[in-house]
């Protein structure tokens, strides 16, 4: 597994990547323009983090951006946890689960909980929850759930769920969106929307959403753990330009700043102001494509997408080689990587030449779309001049997360689009998402051949050993495939103020701040 020790920077070779006709500041080890003022005097009891994205919705059933996490942690408890650096599940909001055999799982919830507006969080509201996850026509998760047959209320406190057949990933699963509890009453009263008016039984509540500019939260008096948040409000600033994030924070403007790109960890190392972390991730920044329609309905087209990547030379450009170059789903420390996978997706251009001619021009050209922040631009420069070295055209759009989520996943205007895949707790999450036929993030939206009897193997085995062959089966199918473009995994950075301490990083690279306190 990997651990929470932090990286060396590893040296951009600058000619290499200059070979590739990549200039200017946007591929190269970034200097920043001067700190900002000093900011006024620390408010007490208030953290004040700079975010990248705008959330896309606070109801974690229709989520569409994986940028949502940092928002819903607040507000949100889940009914199983994770323990930061290994993943392994743990009680949350239920005490404990027992599989009383291979097909059902009970869950006994602690005593007393309530939502934020005061409702009781017991067996019949996860019931609710569970049901609305799983076949709401809004809900964004019902993949997750997939193999849950029903859920019964056997009990004040107990919850017994039938599986379609034997999983081992309920837990973890349940350590996520799906088992994130929002009161049935606030559900009811907005018509089956909380988009706006979240209602939870997490640490914070919601005071206000600013669009585009602060989702701001207050302590739980009520919430179950005594001791839980460290600080009386969280101040979510949305700063989609993570160098002025960086400003901000070492100026005493802001607390934190998440999500910094690689190339900016030695301004704030030499900074002296900020505890930097960096941590691996299961983060993948990746290419989503519509494998539907053409050209990209063309398995030659798709290979020689995958063929004209370096994608050595990609995570030494992008991420300053602390990142992981991707040709599978899970990266090398993690116990699902299997590598005989690895030789599938190689860099060979002159073989994605071949493939283009084969399939009837040497040049194609598609649309898509990626993020319009500074680093997101950056990677797609570098993709930009690979492709156009092998016949690659394609015509690239830029647009905020939220928005260009949209526009690829429910529109469908464009044929891929470059973004990521936020890590999930347990291992087949990852590929339920981005391959299931029915997942709203399968970018061709229909079956891939073979796939389903795949995922559904991917967590019906009772040891790891199993369940790591039939994941290694998932990844075979979808590269042989080529329906999706890994690129490299990211390592997560994140910098806290001097002032503050508590902070843990995470394996899925999704910043958490109920533990964070003032310092000594």
């Amino acid at each position: 597994m990997p651990s929470n020790t932090q990286r060396p920077a590893a040296t951009i070779r600058r000619r290499r990547a200059m070979s590739y006709g990549l200039s200017g500041a946007g591929l190269a080890m970034l200097g920043l323009p001067g700190v900002s003022a000093p900011a006024a005097a620390q408010q007490a009891g208030v953290l004040r983090v700079s975010a990248n994205v705008n959330p896309s919705t606070l109801d974690p059933a229709t989520g569409r951006s994986g940028g949502d996490h940092q928002f819903l942690y607040p507000l949100y408890d889940t009914l199983v946890a994770w323990e930061p650096t290994t993943l392994e599940p743990r009680p949350g909001l239920a005490q404990s689960w027992t599989y009383k055999d291979a097909s059902t799982v009970v869950l006994e919830l602690r005593p007393g909980l309530t939502f934020h507006d005061g409702t009781p969080l017991d067996a019949e509201a996860v019931k609710f929850n569970l049901d609305r996850n799983r076949s709401d026509p809004k809900s964004n998760i019902k993949v997750d759930l997939a193999g849950v047959d029903s859920v019964e209320a056997t009990g004040p406190t107990t919850v017994t769920i039938k599986l379609k057949q034997a999983d081992q990933s309920l837990p973890l699963i349940l350590s996520d969106r799906a088992g994130m509890m929002a009161s049935p009453t606030a559900i009811k009263a907005g018509g089956g929307s909380i988009d706006r008016t979240p209602v939870g039984a997490g640490p914070w509540k919601l005071v206000k959403w600013d669009d585009n500019a602060l989702v701001a939260y207050e302590r739980n008096p009520a919430y179950w753990r005594r001791d839980i948040p460290k600080v009386d409000r969280l101040e979510m600033k949305v700063i989609p330009e993570v160098s002025t994030g960086v400003r901000s924070v070492i100026a005493g403007e802001n607390d934190v700043v998440v999500a910094v790109p690689a190339i900016q960890k030695p301004l704030l190392d030499r900074s002296g102001k900020v505890k930097v972390f960096a941590t691996p991730s299961l983060y993948l920044f990746m290419i989503y494509l519509d494998f539907s329609k053409p050209p990209l309905n063309d398995l030659r087209v798709r290979q020689a997408i995958n063929l004209a990547i370096d994608r050595e030379v990609y995570s030494k450009v992008t991420t300053a080689g602390l990142g992981q170059p991707a040709t599978t789903l899970f990266p090398k420390e993690y116990w699902a990587h299997d590598p005989a996978l690895a030789k599938i997706i190689t860099h060979d251009p002159d073989k994605a030449k071949a493939l283009l001619k084969e399939a009837g021009s040497p040049t194609v050209t598609f649309t898509g779309v990626a993020f319009s922040d500074q680093a997101s631009v950056q990677r797609q420069e570098v993709l930009l001049e690979m492709w156009r070295r092998v016949g690659i055209t394609p015509k690239i759009q830029n647009a905020s997360v939220p928005e260009a989520s949209q526009t690829f996943f429910f529109n469908r205007k464009v044929d891929c689009m470059l973004a990521a895949i936020t890590a999930r707790p347990d291992p087949s999450m990852v590929p339920y998402t981005i391959f299931g036929k029915d997942s709203p993030y399968n970018g061709g939206h229909q079956e891939i051949p073979g796939m389903e009897a795949a995922l559904a193997a991917s967590r019906a085995g009772a040891t790891q050993e199993e369940r790591k062959a039939a994941l290694s089966k998932v990844q075979r199918i979808a590269l042989e495939q080529a329906v999706f473009v890994p690129l490299v995994f990211d390592v997560g950075i994140v910098a806290l103020s001097n002032k503050y301490s508590g902070f843990r990083p995470n394996l899925l690279g999704r910043p958490r701040f109920e533990e964070v306190a003032a310092a000594g």
